[in-house]
């Protein structure tokens, strides 16, 4: 079993021993923030505020970490919900490479009603972890009756953030170099890392550009 996996167990079980709990107040703030309908679509936001320090993680946490997960039974008016995951950082600790977001994140949301007409309801079940020197981690539950915008330009800001497919990567191949399969890429502009997604626990590290 590797470390992430380990980890993410471990969470589940509520790991953090009951002396570092007592010692550790909460560390984050998360709410649902609204933004409106844009062509028949809701938009809407969650929201991550961490002291500072603390980060929580991407879809492909790396070595170690724990990926968010979202759950919305209970939701009324939703055909859909689609989370998008802005452009993560990736940062080193003595667990190894981690892939997330420091001090604060925002999760765009985009909501297909049942019914146009009106507002969807909803319900979230959410379960992620934060860490510092500590890792707690948190399942909570918010609702939301969409409608009034109370999003500001917050929302916006983070919906740029949101990486569009095909737009760095121009070609992906397998390659095999000193008898080890490697992953090439063919980028369309210069950047300063790329965070690969595969089936499975599989993590790339780094790429050397």
């Amino acid at each position: 079993m590797n470390r992430r996996l380990a980890l993410f167990h471990l969470a589940t079980l509520a790991w953090l021993p009951v002396a570092a709990r007592a010692a550790v107040s909460q560390p984050y703030e998360m709410s649902l923030i609204s933004g409106g309908m844009v062509n028949g679509v809701w938009q809407a936001g969650i929201l991550i505020e961490m002291e500072p320090g603390w980060k929580t993680y991407w879809r492909i946490p790396g070595d170690a970490g724990i990926p968010p997960r979202f759950e919305w039974q209970g939701s009324a008016n939703v055909e859909s919900v689609n989370v998008a995951l802005p452009v993560p950082t990736r940062f080193h600790d003595a667990s190894g490479d981690a892939i997330g977001y420091h001090d604060r994140v925002l999760f765009p949301l985009a909501i297909v009603p049942k019914n146009p007409a009106e507002p969807p309801l909803l319900k979230l079940d959410m379960f992620f972890a934060v860490c510092n020197n500590v890792c707690i981690p948190v399942k909570v539950q918010r609702e939301l009756l969409l409608g009034a915008i109370n999003s500001g330009a917050v929302l916006e800001t983070w919906q740029n953030r949101v990486p569009v497919a095909g737009s760095i990567v121009s070609k992906a191949r397998i390659e095999v170099r000193a008898g080890e399969p490697m992953l090439a890429l063919t980028l369309t502009n210069p950047v300063d890392d790329v965070f690969v997604e595969a089936d499975g626990q599989i993590y790339f590290g780094k790429p050397n550009f």
